[in-house]
């Protein structure tokens, strides 16, 4: 029986070491339109009304609705966390950019931009910038992207 487990357990790590994380490439990120919501308080508001308590464990996480009336939530990391959490773009005109992933509606953000008049303003993270002036510790932006 002990031999059984440790074959099984072995070739469980074979299988995981396998499967290794590989970044996704630039040419396979798709565009997203739509509005910035709170994913709790709209799933209230639907048909049916969902008891979301965002107020008291999600603390009002944000999602985009898109043209086509499809929620989708981003991938917490730290390009997604900003529109995840950044209460100042909730209501706004987004563009995203990223990745999906089949049977979910999840969003790896790559870059996104947000409507201002009739203009779209670009934002990309920058390990020092932020993703505005002042975002990381009240810093300038750094030389590259002052660059751009």
């Amino acid at each position: 029986m002990r031999k059984i487990a440790a074959v099984l357990a072995f070739a469980g790590i074979a299988v995981f070491a396998q499967d290794k994380f590989t970044l996704r490439e630039n040419k396979s990120r798709t565009e997203f339109a739509g509005k910035i919501v709170c994913i709790g308080c709209h799933l209230q508001r639907r048909d049916g009304g969902a008891d979301s308590q965002c107020t008291l464990h999600t603390k009002h996480a944000q999602g985009l609705v898109t043209e086509d009336g499809w929620l989708w939530t981003f991938v917490d990391n730290t390009k997604g966390h900003h529109l995840i959490t950044t209460k100042k773009l909730l209501g706004k005109e987004i563009k995203v950019l990223g990745w999906t992933f089949p049977k979910s509606k999840y969003i790896e953000v790559s870059k996104y931009q947000i409507k201002k008049g009739d203009e779209w303003v670009a934002y990309d993270y920058c390990k020092v910038c932020g993703f505005e002036p002042g975002d990381n510790n009240d810093t300038d932006l750094c030389e590259e992207c002052q660059e751009e």
